[in-house]
């Protein structure tokens, strides 16, 4: 029956993909997050949905006219320059004899990479209003919130003592990924309570904040919990009523620490005090051989999917394979120390240009949505730098969209700019001031 139901929303929602594609890409979003064919048992489980979806968007685009001009910002610029830059290192990868072990993982590696770039782009494209943002970000928001609900229920019933995990089979079913996408997503669920009217939506998104929440806990993910922290602490920082926001996190804290089951204290004991077990070392390790592999291959790394067994034992014989445990070292070792920096400068030219955006708008109401955004985005993506840095997400969907969105937020603006300075010119107060007179 789930099968069923599945195919039947897919199939049935691909006119509709061609003829509006920015539903299309909503759809896109949902079962990239949501996953609804993972929760089935039958053909429906490894059905293409993200293809089905996809290509009729894609060929809709071609037919719709309404799309955003001059996406071409800091952002979009240095995503097309890091897309180019993992196609270069994939295609060096294939001509050096001692990658041979991984070319072929690789270049699946660069598909799937390469079609969420891709759709990424058409976000770009299709968001053009703000109430079209909106959308992207509930979205997203109920997409991750409707997992962390079922996430919290399990929890419930179990008493805490089982980790909650993911959708099967998808890039959020690990512990540690899945609380990685939970607190990216919990700043969208808290600031998005402002731009919703309907109070069933600003319920639903409470909702989803606070399961989320205990979600992240229950992922017995120690770099999510990191992340968390530093998520509710950057949302209590920019809120209006910052002690009483500070008084409730450490009741909050008090509680956690007060009633989390044994399992739970055990996994988070030998990380409080600083001792480092199997998990965390093979953390050290990975880091090592991903410093000591790009010192060898400094421009171009390995390539996607560079840590492997063989070329670990070859440069840390004396480390066990670990595969490689960070946004950070995984960029190095994979796209080397040029890759790395245009992935850094992606990150920080998101967080410059949200800073910007908001002293630009500050004193200006018709823009103090921007404001919001941009705290929301800010806040996601420190979330994301932090857990991240415990992850081998470098090339997480959800990290590409975010910086969209903030590409997004200035190309949104500096439109409403322009249509803001185009009507003051041709009001008839302002034609007759600039007008001159004749003879």
């Amino acid at each position: 029956m789930r099968d069923i139901v599945v195919l039947t929303i897919i199939l049935g929602s691909v006119p509709i993909c061609f003829f509006r594609p920015f539903f299309g890409a909503m759809m896109w979003v949902w079962v990239a997050y949501f996953n609804p064919h993972r929760f089935t048992y039958g053909m429906a489980y490894n059905f293409p949905v993200s293809t089905v979806i996809a290509i009729p968007t894609l060929l809709g685009i071609l037919f719709f006219r309404k799309v955003n001009r001059g996406i071409f910002v800091r952002e979009t610029v240095m995503l097309l320059l890091f897309w180019a830059w993992i196609t270069i290192t994939y295609i060096h990868a294939t001509q050096v004899p001692l990658f041979a072990d991984h070319v072929e993982d690789a270049r699946f590696e660069l598909i799937n990479v390469s079609k969420v770039l891709l759709m990424t782009f058409v976000l770009v494209l299709m968001v053009t209003s703000k109430k079209r943002l909106d959308t992207l970000f509930l979205v997203t928001a109920f997409s991750f919130g409707a997992l962390a609900i079922k996430g919290a229920v399990f929890g419930i019933l179990t008493g805490g003592n089982f980790r909650v995990w993911g959708p099967p089979n998808s890039f959020v079913y690990d512990n540690n990924d899945f609380g990685l996408a939970l607190n990216m997503s919990i700043p969208m669920m808290f600031y998005m309570t402002r731009e919703v009217e309907s109070p069933r939506l600003r319920k639903l998104l409470w909702l989803s904040f606070y399961c989320s929440i205990f979600a992240v806990i229950l992922s017995y993910s120690r770099g999510a919990l990191m992340g968390l922290m530093v998520v509710l602490g950057a949302i209590s920082l920019k809120s209006k009523q910052k002690i009483l926001a500070g008084a409730l996190l450490v009741v909050f804290a008090i509680l956690l620490l007060t009633f989390a089951p044994a399992a739970w204290m055990d996994r988070m004991g030998n990380f409080a005090h600083g001792e480092l077990d199997e998990s965390a070392e093979g953390r050290l390790h990975a880091w090592q051989f991903a410093w000591t592999f790009a010192s060898e291959y400094p421009i171009m790394g390995g390539g996607f999917e560079t840590f492997t067994p063989q070329l670990e034992a070859r440069f840390t014989p004396q480390f066990g394979f670990a595969g490689p445990h960070s946004i950070y070292f995984q960029t190095l070792g994979e796209q080397g120390f040029v890759g790395l920096g245009i992935f850094l400068l992606v990150l920080g030219g998101c967080f410059y240009t949200l800073r910007r955006l908001r002293r630009r708008v500050r004193g200006q109401p018709p823009f103090a949505w921007i404001i919001n955004y941009s705290n929301m985005i800010e806040i996601s993506l420190l979330g994301y730098v932090v857990s991240g840095a415990f992850l081998p997400r470098a090339y997480f969907d959800l990290w590409f969209q975010l910086a969209a969105a903030t590409a997004l937020l200035k190309i949104l603006y500096e439109h409403a700019r322009s249509s803001e300075t185009t009507e003051e010119v041709s009001s008839p107060g302002m034609s007759e001031t600039l007008a001159v007179p004749a003879g």
